[in-house]
């Protein structure tokens, strides 16, 4: 495994996203309560957490799940596509 981790942290109103990586292995992110202190205090925790998971799998297992592809939508049919003729009143004679 990789020892060469890459940790980025995104500090929102009170809250953090912690987000570590590791060269051919899938992110590990995490949310931790407080400001830069509190996360940076967490910080060693959360990297052995990564390197605990990516230990037994270092990329996510593919998924079983058979996904139908999206159906295409409706297409109402354009005005050149259907030849309608005006409709006469049935009291008006057609001379054509």
């Amino acid at each position: 495994m990789n020892a060469q981790v890459k940790i980025v942290i995104v500090l929102k109103e009170g809250k953090s996203s912690v987000g570590i990586q590791s060269l051919g292995c899938d992110p590990h992110i995490s949310i931790v309560e407080g400001g830069l202190e509190e996360v940076l205090g967490k910080v060693p925790a959360l990297v052995k957490q990564a390197q605990e998971k990516w230990a037994q799998s270092p990329q996510n297992p593919k998924t079983d799940i058979a996904i139908a592809p999206p159906s295409p939508p409706a297409r109402a049919p354009s005005p050149s596509s259907s030849a309608t003729k005006t409709a006469q009143p049935k009291d008006q004679p057609s001379f054509f």
